[in-house]
């Protein structure tokens, strides 16, 4: 079974979206979370690490978000072309080297989200504590 790297579960999180309740600072916290990603057919549970500034641009505003999502998603070749602020849900729209569009939705429920995204990959994530 291939590895899926750490980044890659914090990337795929944040395009379907990313974690807490809806208030702007309080969002995202800084920490290690534990991601369980479905795709496939196959699930892959990984501990990530965010850093307070990742979490910063997360509890930002819509410019803020639009910009770490975009960010995160260059490397794999994705362009973000809609990002969505509704509450408890962060929704962003990006295309892939495929030319396929995917929306992926974000649902906070305080130290804890689940994502879905219109290419079938869903995820779950979960604050544990300070980074290892």
């Amino acid at each position: 079974m291939k590895l899926i790297h750490p980044r890659t579960l914090l990337r795929t999180c944040v395009l379907a979206g990313l974690a807490l309740p809806a208030a702007a600072a309080d969002r995202v916290r800084a920490g290690q979370w534990d991601v369980t990603v479905n795709t496939g057919g196959r699930t892959v549970t990984r501990s990530t690490c965010m850093s307070p500034s990742d979490a910063e641009a997360i509890n930002g505003d819509l410019n803020s978000i639009k910009a770490y999502v975009e960010k995160a998603s260059a490397p794999g070749g994705c362009k973000v072309t809609d990002v969505e602020l509704n509450a408890e849900q962060v929704i962003v729209t990006s295309v892939c080297a495929s030319g396929k569009e995917n929306v992926g939705t974000t649902t906070y429920h305080g130290d804890s989200l689940e994502s879905a995204n219109t290419n079938g990959t869903r995820s779950q994530s979960k604050w544990v504590g300070a980074c290892k």
